[in-house]
């Protein structure tokens, strides 16, 4: 069935590789045109796939334009952006509408008759502003599938959306240690990161080869939580595994959304503040992720909202990396509590901070939660797993 695929940012995070998994799906690429809103890291290896890109500028929902100038600029967006697609539905004969992301809310107003399936994957949770969860749980009574990523994100949105249902769809991943991360060729760095990615290579000599390297890898803003992060570590400083900057370093990766740039100097500001810049790195984005999590020896998600299944721990356990996380959304579902990894309390510092520097002390303990890790991500989220569970729930 000839398909639209429509994604928010065309980027290698973890919502953008799992449409570069379902694209990878035998017969999908044959049948698929996709839709960014702007060019981006993604656009090449779908290119290459042989499947036809277009770039037309959606008006992606963020919170920056919950403002009246804002909302009436997306209003003009989204009313060019159904437009030009609704020519292109109709141009390319497209017989059904995929969405991988909640930050794309036209789909209901594409469809150009009623038989036209649309299919929306839900990477998100939702919770605040009430008002934009409400207008979403609108939205998507619309769909015709609803694909949720963990059981945290299903619960959420039925409870909005009873009595419709939400399916369940874990994200998979490829366990080839020896294949090659899907962007290490045909990504490229952003601009003010140029020369980084290579350093990735040779970051623990950078970094004075220190005991432990502890990474966090996400995008920068709010709800990931650097900033929890950073307030744990200023925490952790009276402990003894601190005092010695050789014990362990940590480095911060990603990069913000377009428009959204000045959180990283926020962060950098924040790392000086706290006076942690012996400490902590920003490494910025990242091109070749085999090479940044093969030196480290422990991944980190302090994430402050509820995260619904974030792709980096699936990325940590494959590499048989341990995983602490705040205790919410996916996380919960995905770490096997002191077996394959570890949760940390959200608001408590001070109590992260315990929990994190007693862990850092027994780096046997790491390791063997490693090799759980690497067990656990086999049996429950496979990319084998992922790709069957897609044929039964989109073609039956």
């Amino acid at each position: 069935m000839k398909t639209l695929y429509l994604h928010g940012s065309p980027d290698f995070y973890g919502s953008g590789k799992v449409l570069l998994e379902i694209l990878r799906i035998p017969g999908n690429a044959e049948q698929a045109i996709v839709v960014f809103p702007h060019e981006g890291p993604l656009c090449e290896p779908i290119k290459k796939m042989g499947i036809a890109v277009h770039i037309i500028n959606m008006g992606a929902l963020r919170k920056k334009y919950f403002t009246p100038h804002g909302v009436i600029g997306r209003l003009i967006l989204w009313i060019a952006a159904v437009i030009k697609i609704r020519r292109l539905i109709k141009k390319e004969k497209i017989e059904r509408l995929y969405i991988n992301s909640l930050t794309i809310i036209i789909g209901p107003w594409l469809k150009t008759h009623r038989k036209m399936p649309l299919i929306w994957h839900l990477h998100e949770i939702v919770e605040r502003p009430k008002v934009l969860a409400s207008f979403l749980s609108y939205l998507l009574r619309k769909a015709d599938l609803r694909i949720a990523v963990s059981k945290a994100t299903q619960q959420h949105w039925e409870q909005l959306l009873s009595p419709l249902p939400v399916a369940l769809l874990y994200n998979g991943i490829d366990l080839n240690l020896d294949r090659a991360t899907e962007n290490n060729d045909v990504n490229s760095t952003p601009a003010n990161n140029q020369g980084l990615t290579q350093g990735a290579r040779s970051l623990r000599e950078e970094l004075g080869n220190p005991a432990l390297l502890i990474g966090m890898i996400g995008r920068i803003q709010e709800r990931k939580g650097q900033s929890y992060l950073l307030r744990i570590l200023d925490a952790m400083r009276n402990d003894p595994i601190s005092k010695d900057p050789s014990r362990f370093k940590v480095v911060l990766a990603g990069d913000a959304y377009p428009g959204y740039e000045h959180l990283i100097g926020q962060l950098e500001q924040e790392i000086d503040n706290l006076k942690l810049r012996d400490r902590v790195h920003y490494i910025g984005f990242q091109t070749d992720m085999t090479a940044l999590l093969t030196q480290l020896d422990l991944v980190i998600v302090p994430s402050i909202e509820p995260d619904p299944l974030p792709t980096v721990v699936l990325e940590a356990m494959k590499f048989s990396l341990p995983v602490i996380a705040t205790r919410q959304g996916g996380c919960v579902e995905m770490i096997a509590e002191n077996e394959s990894g570890y949760f940390i309390p959200l608001g408590d510092a001070a109590a992260s901070a315990k929990i994190l520097a007693e862990l850092l002390g027994n780096k046997e303990r790491l390791q063997e939660a490693g090799k759980k890790g690497r067990e656990r991500v086999g049996a429950l989220f496979s990319e084998r797993a992922f790709k069957s569970n897609w044929l039964r729930l989109v073609q039956g």
